[in-house]
């Protein structure tokens, strides 16, 4: 991965090839016709950002989309009183900000480097005419986004109806499937989780994210070492999200 001053040194001197290369590994890109990602590749530019930078700060209504190429992105939104919600932290391949090929967003999400990270950035103009020329491709934007609009309110669901341990549960089981890596004790999840992080996802205070960190340990379910989670128990983290089914 690149990463650090080489990462940003590498970024600014992307070929197409290395930006081809790249979207390859994008899931939304991968049935598409090797000569149209050509395209896309061509109209990207990479760039580099040192952790807890903002990927848009200089221009909020940039229209680009951005796929991760390492690292990690956090998607929040905040309240004019200050008060921030984390929506979710994505990881390497994801494409974010594909609501930016409309051209009035109804709502402008923050997205900030989690880690230090690479993207690739694609302007929605030049993206969308790449569309246009070839209509059926609207096809993969139009299941990517209902699978985002579901996951939005799943999370919605939870957040609304669910106890605290469920939806804790329910943030967790997510993340684990966005960053989790089988370990020997279980699913690891692969990002610094710091208790205030969980607290902006949760939209509760740290005291009560501890709390329900360590009733979870208690019950063996996970296992928290410092800003590290393990999922020791799937099975049992998906039957406290579900049990009041």
């Amino acid at each position: 991965m690149l990463m650090g001053a080489q990462g940003k040194a590498n970024a600014e001197s992307w070929t197409a090839a290395d930006r081809l290369a790249a979207l390859r590994l994008c899931p939304l890109f991968a049935g598409w016709p090797e000569a149209l990602l050509a395209e896309v590749a061509a109209i990207a530019r990479a760039g580099y950002y040192p952790r807890g930078a903002e990927i848009f700060a200089r221009d909020p209504e940039r229209r680009e989309a951005f796929v991760i190429v390492s690292g990690e992105v956090e998607v929040s939104r905040g309240s004019a009183a200050g008060k921030k919600f984390v929506l979710s932290v994505q990881g390497a391949f994801e494409i974010l900000a594909i609501v930016r090929l409309l051209a009035e967003p109804p709502i402008h999400y923050v997205y900030t480097a989690y880690e230090d990270s690479v993207l690739l950035h694609l302007p929605c103009d030049g993206l969308a005419a790449i569309l246009d020329a070839d209509p059926i491709l609207w096809r993969d934007i139009a299941l990517l986004m209902c699978v985002r609009h579901g996951d939005s309110l799943r999370q919605l669901n939870n957040q609304k109806l669910g106890t605290l341990d469920q939806r804790m549960a329910a943030t967790l089981a997510d993340l684990s499937r966005i960053h989790g890596v089988a370990g020997d004790k279980g699913v690891e999840l692969a990002l610094r989780l710091p208790q205030e992080q969980l607290g902006a996802m949760l939209g509760v205070t740290r005291q009560s994210i501890n709390k329900l960190l360590r009733g979870f340990e208690d019950r063996g379910v996970i296992a928290v070492d410092y800003n590290r989670i393990t999922i020791c128990d799937p099975a049992a983290l998906d039957a406290i999200v579900t049990a009041d089914d």
